[in-house]
C-alpha cells in the first residue's frame, strides 16, 4: 500500500510538471518568452527536470535573438549568457557574434581598446572569423597610444584649398570574389595651370597590388565644392610595379585616367611644376610642406580625411623622400604638397604618400614626383582639355 501510494504521488508530480511545461510551452508558441521562462525556470529549480532545462535554453536563446535583432546587444548578451552557462552551444556561438558586433561598433567609433577586449572574448568563445580583426584592432590601439604629439587635423571648411584635390580610391580585391572585401587608398586629382578640367588622378602602386578586375572597376570618389559626392571609374595608364621586396629599387606611384572630365569649377585641382619638392622649398623661406589622405585610424574606417598641415620635407634617396608629417594607413596615394606663401599661398603636389619605417606614423616616406614628372605631363597633355 505504502509503495502504491509512493507510485501515485510520483505520478502526479510528473502529472503536474507536464501541465506545467505545457502551459510554458503555450506561452512559448505565442511567443510570450518571458512568460515561458519564468515557468520554466520555476519548474527546472523544483525538479532539475532535463525537459525544462532544454525548454529553458531555447527560450533564453529566442529572448536573446530577439533584442539582437534589434541591435540591443547589452540585453541580448545578458539572455545568451544564461544559456551559455547551462551548457547550450548555440547559446555560446551567438555569445561570440555579440561580442563581435559590439566590438566592430567600438572600432568604428576608434574606441580600439575597447574593441580589441571584445573581439578577444568572442574569440574565447569559439570565434575563429575575428582573429584577423583581433590583430588590427591590437595594432590600432596600440599605435592610438602613441598619439600625444599627433599633428594632424580633421578636414573642414577652413582646411587649406589643396586638401580638396584629394578623394578615395575604392580598389576590388580577389578576396572581394568571395567576401566582397574592397581596398580603400586614397588619391588626388592633378592639373597643370590654366586648364579648365581633369581627368588625372595620382596614387600609391601598392595601393593597385591586389586589384583584381573581375571584383570591379576601381572607383575615385570626391565632393565637389557643395560637399556632393562625384563619383567616376578610373583606369590605370602608368603603374610603377611597387614591390614590398625591393623597395631599395623601385618607386610607389601610380597614374589613372578617370571615366569622364572633373570641371576645376566643381573641385579644384593640385597644381603641378616641374621643379622637385626642395627647389620648391628654396623658392620661398616661409614654405612648408603638408600632408593628406584618409588615414583608417580617424573617422569611420577613415571616413574622415585628415592632414597635417606643416612638416619637414627631407631627401632620402633615388626613390624616396621622408617627411616629419603625421599619418597613418589608408592616406596612402594621398598627397605631398609645398605651399609657397609668397605665391599668395599656392600650393603645389610634389609626391604621393608611400609607407612607414618602422611603424612610425610621423615618418612617413613618400615618393617624389620629379621622378615620374614625364609620365605625368604625358598623361595631363594627353587626357585633360586645354
Amino acid at each position: 500500500m505504502a509503495m502504491l501510494k509512493s507510485f501515485f504521488i510520483l505520478l502526479s508530480s510528473f502529472v503536474a510538471l507536464f501541465a506545467s511545461l505545457e502551459k510554458g510551452d503555450q506561452h512559448y508558441n505565442d511567443k510570450e518568452y518571458e512568460k515561458a521562462l519564468t515557468i520554466y525556470i520555476q519548474e527546472y529549480k523544483n525538479t532539475q527536470s532535463k525537459d525544462a532545462k532544454y525548454r529553458m535554453i531555447l527560450t533564453l536563446v529566442k529572448l536573446g535573438d530577439s533584442f539582437f535583432h534589434i541591435q540591443s546587444y547589452q540585453n541580448a548578451k545578458k539572455y545568451y549568457k544564461k544559456g551559455y552557462e547551462l551548457g547550450s552551444s548555440v547559446a555560446q556561438k551567438k555569445l561570440s557574434l555579440v561580442y563581435e558586433k559590439e566590438a566592430d561598433l567600438y572600432s568604428q567609433g576608434n574606441r580600439y581598446e575597447e574593441a580589441y577586449n571584445r573581439y578577444k572574448k568572442a574569440q574565447q568563445l569559439g570565434n575563429s572569423a575575428v582573429i584577423e580583426k583581433l590583430q588590427q584592432t591590437k595594432a590600432l590601439a596600440e599605435h592610438q597610444k602613441n598619439l600625444s604629439d599627433d599633428t594632424r587635423e580633421i578636414f573642414s571648411s577652413k582646411s587649406p584649398p589643396w586638401t580638396r584635390a584629394i578623394g578615395r580610391l575604392i580598389v576590388p580585391t580577389q578576396k572581394a570574389l568571395n567576401r566582397k572585401k574592397i581596398e580603400k587608398c586614397s588619391a588626388t586629382l592633378v592639373n597643370f595651370e590654366n586648364i579648365p578640367s581633369s581627368k588625372v588622378i595620382i596614387t600609391a602602386s601598392h595601393c593597385l597590388t591586389q586589384f583584381n578586375p573581375k571584383a570591379g572597376a576601381l572607383r575615385f570618389l570626391i565632393k565637389d565644392q557643395n560637399g556632393k559626392v562625384i563619383q567616376k571609374y578610373a583606369k590605370i595608364v602608368y603603374d610603377s610595379g611597387f614591390d614590398i621586396e625591393n623597395i631599395d629599387t623601385k618607386s610607389d606611384f601610380a597614374i589613372l585616367i578617370l571615366s569622364s572630365d572633373i570641371d576645376q569649377k566643381q573641385v579644384q585641382p593640385l597644381l603641378i611644376k616641374q621643379e622637385d619638392f626642395s627647389t620648391l622649398l628654396k623658392k620661398d623661406r616661409n614654405s612648408f610642406g603638408s600632408l593628406g589622405g584618409f588615414s583608417s585610424d580617424v573617422g569611420d574606417f577613415g571616413s574622415n580625411l585628415t592632414y597635417d598641415p606643416v612638416c619637414a620635407l627631407l631627401p632620402y634617396n633615388s626613390f624616396y623622400a621622408k617627411s616629419g608629417c603625421s599619418g597613418f594607413k589608408g592616406a596612402s596615394g594621398g598627397p605631398v604638397v609645398v605651399t609657397l606663401p609668397s605665391k599668395n599661398d599656392t600650393s603645389y603636389f610634389v609626391g604621393v604618400v608611400s609607407h612607414f619605417k618602422n611603424e612610425k606614423f610621423q615618418e612617413i616616406y613618400f615618393a617624389p614626383h620629379h621622378i615620374f614628372y614625364p609620365e605625368i605631363k604625358k598623361a595631363i597633355e594627353k587626357y585633360n582639355k586645354r
